[in-house]
């Protein structure tokens, strides 16, 4: 917990910044009441741009009209609870967390609406079609041929280079804002407001990277020569085409997506076209975000999903890894205080993600609700395991780089840094361009991280409970459900104690990925194979 005093917001106009006034005594019921409407506002605003829309995010309107959220006064006032010794201090711990992390992103809000509606209003112009900037990622992982594919990614990193001024804009005024509080950078901030130490968990991950380096490179060599391509000699655009898994689409048809999704919630005890608080928005439109989101606009009445379909696999993933947060928020009790409703550890709610998305690596679910036999479902769990790694990989790849990136002073080595991390840990050339447009603020990879590690607590205390096909057992759902009533009351290392663990740990995760990967469990790196490139061990 910090004790720094935090900065003074922006004066507001027609006021001076120097007159003293005397303040109302703080009221947290009253910072209750506005926090809920700021989310409610905040949720309809990014639902509205990132669903397509609209090209306007409005940001800065809704910050300015909420701006009391995110005072002096507000903070003070939350500062003063929270240094309390009784059972409300961990809450004020999360509103405050909540107000300083506001406060900072009120300070760029202008910015943050500038950069979404560059990002709207920009195309890629390619054999003389346009593409929206956010479609042309999902164009890239879908061109066979490999000259064509790289030829439009490098159109699509000028484009986000042409952003960047933008976003080195917001990321300089963001850590000017943090020195103002008090914060000498987001590890700081993270430490002391979600007790969450960033090296600690650094330093562990170094060694998961070193435990999985064999098993990933031996896995990237064996499915990058299914499409002639040597190791060392890919790049993202490479590596986007061959985790798109075009081969695998037969067995996620698009007409079947949304029957499987309600299937597999029915056999839990949930019937989704019967939660009134719940949307589902699967329209396809330009604009619309290729990452599926999920948006819980008020908890538990209004929780929306965004997804744009593309076909294939990844819909399943999305669609999957985004009920398991409407889900959570739709089940949580309406009693609750704001503060777990609204705020609180997000690797909760990731860890629920993670665990209805990995179903499709449990063989008895891909026969169940897809039909595929038990060879292919080894094979697709095999590729699924391996897209599972590379992401791990690539996670732990940009929280070193974060790290680095926000205890430099100067950022001008920043884009090499990133492109090299994520490059040597990932196995494939991955763009300078993107530095920026793949940083998420307050350290989001460290909510990733951890929820990948309580995910595997949670699915591992699900069977055990209740069978190896838990999504079939009611109970499962009942348990489930108990679990998410209490929204985010708990952080992540709590739910892991209350499941009878010591800790959040990656060793689990581990070892259920190499348990899918095909030859793994020997040690081997894969059989030989023959390609077009030539014969080798791969």
């Amino acid at each position: 917990m910090t004790t720094r005093r935090p900065g003074p917001s922006r004066p507001t106009a027609g006021r001076s910044a120097t007159r003293r006034t005397v303040q109302p005594a703080f009221s947290r019921a009253a910072y209750e009441r506005r926090l809920n409407q700021f989310m409610a506002e905040q949720g309809e605003a990014y639902f509205l741009a990132l669903s397509g829309q609209r090209d306007e995010l409005g940001l800065e309107a809704i910050y300015e009209r909420h701006a009391a959220l995110f005072d002096r006064a507000a903070i003070d006032g939350l500062l003063a609870l929270a240094r309390v010794s009784d059972a409300s201090s961990r809450e004020a711990r999360a509103l405050l967390a909540f107000a300083i992390e506001g406060y900072l992103e009120r300070q760029v809000a202008e910015l943050t609406d500038a950069i979404q509606a560059a990002e709207a209003q920009a195309a890629v112009m390619w054999r003389g079609e346009r593409i929206p900037y956010r479609a042309v990622p999902i164009r890239v992982g879908e061109i066979s041929h490999r000259g064509e594919r790289n030829a439009l990614d490098a159109s699509y990193q000028a484009a986000v280079e042409a952003i960047n001024p933008l976003r080195a804009r917001r990321l300089a005024l963001l850590r000017s804002a943090m020195d103002e509080l008090g914060y000498p950078d987001e590890a700081a901030l993270m430490r002391e407001l979600h007790a969450v130490d960033v090296d600690e968990l650094a330093a562990d991950l170094r060694q998961f990277l070193v435990e999985s380096e064999t098993v990933y490179f031996a896995a990237l060599r064996r499915y990058l020569a299914e499409i002639d391509i040597e190791q060392g000699d890919a790049s993202t655009a490479d590596l986007s085409y061959l985790l798109r898994g075009i081969g695998w689409d037969p067995w996620f048809e698009q007409r079947r997506m949304l029957p499987v999704a309600e299937a597999t919630l029915r056999g839990l005890g949930i019937e989704l076209r019967a939660q009134p608080n719940v949307t589902l928005d699967l329209t396809q439109r330009p604009n619309k975000s290729p990452r599926a989101f999920a948006v819980p606009v008020r908890v538990p009445q209004d929780v929306r999903l965004v997804l744009q379909p593309r076909g294939g696999h990844d819909d399943y993933d999305g669609l999957l890894h985004e009920l398991g947060h409407v889900e959570h928020f739709a089940h949580v009790d309406p009693k609750l205080p704001v503060a777990w409703k609204h705020v609180g550890d997000n690797s909760v709610t990731e860890a629920y993600a993670f665990l209805f998305q990995y179903l499709m690596l449990e063989p008895e679910w891909l026969a169940e609700q897809l039909g595929m036999p038990d060879a292919e479902a080894a094979a697709w769990a095999d590729f699924a395991a391996f897209r599972k790694l590379f992401y791990l990989r690539r996670y732990v790849a940009k929280l070193l780089y974060e790290l680095r990136l926000h205890r430099d002073a100067d950022i001008g080595l920043a884009s090499a840094y990133y492109a090299g991390m994520l490059g040597l840990l990932t196995g494939v050339r991955t763009p300078e361009a993107s530095f920026l447009a793949d940083l998420d603020d307050h350290f989001y990879a460290v909510r990733y991280l951890r929820a990948w590690m309580l995910e595997g607590s949670i699915a591992a205390s699900l069977k055990a409970r209740h069978g190896d096909r838990w999504w079939r057992e009611p109970g499962a759902g009942e348990t489930l459900r108990r679990s998410w009533a209490r929204g985010q009351e708990w952080n992540a290392q709590d739910v892991v104690a209350h499941l009878g663990y010591d800790r959040l740990d990656w060793r689990p995760v581990l070892r259920q990925i190499r348990t899918r990967l095909i030859g793994e469990m020997s040690g081997y790196g894969g059989p030989n194979i023959t390609t077009r490139a030539g014969t080798r061990k791969v």
